[in-house]
Formats: structure tokens, sequence, C-alpha cells
């Protein structure tokens, strides 16, 4: 294969991490002269190390990393970044393996290439079904799975005063306050992917469900949401409500929900554009976010 800018002056290897960051600069190699289907290609490979501990890293190769010149954009380099975050988040797996099974260095490679392969087929679905970045409702909903994956095991001290709830947002979100009749409610937000998350911690305790229900309502009506459809049938034991709404410019839909705790309730809200063919797409979205909010009763 032809190479170039293969100088003194650039590395070919380079270790990814939580906090590195993908550049144009890393697609070192000339592109084939025909695009074919792609118009970029990271390669990177895992790479097993003893010293000073037995660790398992993703490196990049940048002498066999290429890009189109007439393709390049933030979007297309941040496709091929999340194929690096996939890849990390195995090899995290991994390495918490090798630790928690106190592995030899000739066993913790072999259980390496046991392993990869699970992250080969996890590659080759991200492709799939985002068609090489294509589809960008399908990017926003891979880069959401990807980064809940990698930052399940991260503590954002949400609602730390309660103790009592576990939620695993993508990213760290904000706080904020959320006014209804003339009182605040405490309130984490995060605005990503084209969606917005949110939880409020509504401070209250009903058991009233039609209270509750004909509360959230009328609140609803209020910020100027309609086509409001209230589920009837709560599947989440300590779901007290759940409704579909519309804004009033018809350009959002907006799912929520109200989760009864020991202490206080929460407000769950999901925020997605409406675009009918992608409707499944952020309703899978939504029900990863929700079902991973857990109140715990101690």
């Amino acid at each position: 294969m032809e190479r170039f800018n293969q100088t003194n002056r650039h590395e070919q290897y380079k270790v990814w991490n939580e906090e590195s960051t993908l550049q144009v600069s890393d697609f070192l190699r000339r592109p084939p002269f025909y695009e074919g289907e792609a118009s970029a290609r990271i390669s990177y490979m895992y790479r097993i190390y003893d010293n000073p501990e037995i660790k398992v890293a993703i490196v990049i190769d940048r002498f066999n990393s290429f890009i189109h010149k007439r393709h390049v954009s933030e979007y297309l380099v941040r496709h091929e970044a999340y194929h690096l975050k996939l890849a990390h988040f195995f090899s995290k797996e991994i390495n918490q393996s090798i630790k928690e099974k106190n592995l030899t260095f000739q066993e913790a490679n072999q259980f390496l290439l046991d392993r990869i392969q699970r992250g080969r087929q996890y590659q080759k679905l991200y492709d799939r079904e985002t068609n090489h970045s294509q589809l960008r409702a399908q990017q926003n909903y891979w880069e959401y799975k990807i980064d809940s994956m990698l930052n399940k095991s991260n503590d954002f001290r949400i609602f730390e005063e309660t103790k009592n709830v576990k939620v695993y947002f993508p990213d760290k979100p904000r706080e904020f306050v959320l006014s209804i009749d003339d009182e605040n409610f405490k309130g984490y937000l995060l605005e990503r992917f084209d969606v917005g998350f949110w939880i409020v911690d509504m401070d209250f305790i009903s058991g009233d469900t039609l209270f509750i229900e004909n509360y959230l309502v009328n609140i609803l009506f209020a910020e100027g949401q309609s086509d409001i459809i209230v589920n009837a049938d709560l599947p989440n034991e300590k779901a007290i409500f759940e409704s579909y709404s519309k804004d009033t410019l018809g350009t959002a839909i907006v799912l929520d929900k109200f989760l009864l705790g020991k202490n206080t309730s929460y407000w769950l809200r999901f925020r997605y554009p409406i675009v009918i063919e992608n409707e499944e797409i952020y309703k899978r979205m939504a029900d990863q976010f929700f079902n991973s909010f857990e109140v715990i009763d101690e």
C-alpha cells in the first residue's frame, strides 16, 4: 500500500484513552484512488502490555488510516472516533477481567484473542446501522449508546442529598431549575445527539395517580404542549404517569414519565425532533434512557 507523510515528524502509533480526540491529522495514509463505499477508515489494534502491569490498550495506526479530502468534516471524523470509543469500551471490559482473574501475560493474550471477536461484531453493526455515518439519526443513537456504555461506571453525583437514585447519562448533565407556580424544583439537563434529556426532583410524594395525571396534564398544556396522550398501562412498577405530546410549533415530540420514590418523585423527560422515518430510532433512545433510571428504596 502506498503511504505518505511517513517522516520523522509523524508517529505511526497513537494510544487511545478517555482523554483522546481524533484529528484529521491522524489520517496519514493516502486514500485509495477509487472511493468505493468508504469516505474514511480509521485503523487500530488491540495491543497488550506487561509493564508496569498487564493491560490492553487501543492503538491507532495513523499510517494506515485515511480520509478523502473532499469528505473531510467534523461529523465524519466523529463517526470514526466512535469506532475507537467502542473498541475502548471492550478494552476496559477485558482489562477488568484480566485484573479480576489475575491472568498471566500468556493467559491475558489468549483471553484477548477470544474476546475481540465480540468487539468486531459490534463494529460491523455500528457501520451497518449508520450506513457508515450516512444515516444521521442512527449515528445519533449509536453515539448515545456508546457514550452510555463508556459512562455507565461514572458517578455524576446527581441528587446527592437523596442518595436513592441511579441513572446513566451519556455525558455529564448540567443543573437547571424548573419553576412551576412560583415553586422551584432542582433538575439536571443534557442536550446532545439532537435530543434532550432531563430529570427533575419534584420534592413531593403522592400515591394518587389521578391527581398526578391532572396536575401534569395541566402543566403540559401550560407549556404549550398539544396532542397529549396519557399512557394508562404503566409498565414500570414505580411509574405513576407517562405521556406523549407535541410542542405547539410541531417540531418536537416530548415523552414524559413520573416515577415515585420513597422520599420524593422524579419527572423524566425525553425530547426529540419530529421526523417520521426516525420515530422508532428516537424511541429506542428514550427507552434506554428511561430504563437506565432506578429509584432505590432502602
